[in-house]
């Protein structure tokens, strides 16, 4: 078995469709298939199904899949340390946002006379997150999470030498495509979380979903939350809210740029702001002047949308 097979699967699963992948990729779908034929071969079994209408996993695909993603998480933690060896980097893990995102791009514009310096911008789950600072594949891991949570967190991070600095507190917001019946809303209340359709992302014991009974004041109990979806692929969420009535449940911050794709963020009336967001670096670790500068954006970023 090779990383390159694993890729392959990885990003067929992921985009639902062998051609997209090879556009992804940057080659064919004859050889997309090609390759997970040869890995199917292999294992002596079959990992999709394949139809009209795409591809589907099979029982041990799904299988596969779960675990090709860590191992392919590892792979490139490996090939970043050897890339890394001797040059100057700055890089920062977090959540799939643009906000996060194109702060990083600023910096970079901004900071043009450290041509040599590699910047890196990592997305993953909460333990993801700080495993990559406690490992060094980052300097700084932003995070969120239910202050009901905080101890525990606390807890785990000190035994990965880590530190948290909070930065604000904020509630929750609901993201909605144009095919959504509450798109031209700005808002929603509580009561109306029972009625949506959700994706929920998985395998996040921090993930916010897992507490929001606790600021809800027995308007809506998380059992009784429609998900239909669960992912952890970025590409899922962005292709059901674009093109299905499908929500995801998000952090209030936001960028504007999602109004570009037709995404919205509308907020929860009356939610106390229950997420802590903020950042985690190595315990008595000093700054790079970058890690600085970012984190000052991002402070400016959230006490601008609070003005």
């Amino acid at each position: 078995m090779e990383i390159k097979q694993l890729e392959y699967f990885v990003a067929a699963v992921d985009h639902g469709s062998l051609n997209r992948a090879a556009e992804q990729l940057y080659t064919t779908q004859p050889n997309v298939s090609r390759v997970i034929h040869c890995l199917e071969r292999e294992l002596k079994t079959s990992l999709l199904v394949r139809s009209n209408k795409g591809i589907r996993m099979t029982e041990q695909g799904e299988m596969l899949y779960r675990n090709a993603v860590h191992i392919l998480r590892h792979s490139h933690i490996i090939r970043s340390l050897a890339a890394s060896q001797g040059a100057a980097k700055f890089g920062v893990s977090g959540y799939q946002s643009s906000l996060l995102t194109k702060l990083l791009v600023e910096l970079y514009k901004g900071n043009g006379e450290r041509s040599e310096l590699h910047y890196e911008y990592r997305e993953g789950t909460v333990e993801e997150i700080t495993d990559d600072v406690a490992n060094h594949i980052s300097e700084i891991g932003i995070v969120y999470l239910a202050n009901a949570q905080m101890q525990c967190f606390r807890h785990i991070i000190g035994h990965k030498k880590l530190e948290f600095f909070p930065l604000d507190n904020r509630g929750i917001c609901i993201y909605v495509g144009k095919y959504h019946p509450l798109y031209e809303r700005e808002s929603v209340e509580f009561s109306e979380l029972r009625g949506l359709k959700f994706v929920e992302e998985t395998d996040d014991f921090f993930a916010m979903e897992h507490h929001i009974e606790r600021v809800s004041v027995g308007a809506v109990m998380i059992e009784h939350m429609n998900n239909v979806f669960s992912t952890n692929s970025d590409y899922m969420i962005n292709n059901l809210l674009l093109h299905t009535d499908v929500c995801c449940m998000g952090v209030d911050f936001v960028s504007g740029d999602y109004g570009k794709y037709d995404i919205k963020a509308l907020k929860v009336k009356h939610c106390e702001p229950f997420l802590s967001i903020g950042y985690v670096t190595l315990a008595g670790r000093n700054l790079s002047d970058e890690a600085k500068r970012y984190i000052d954006a991002l402070k400016q970023a959230l006490d601008g949308e609070q003005k």
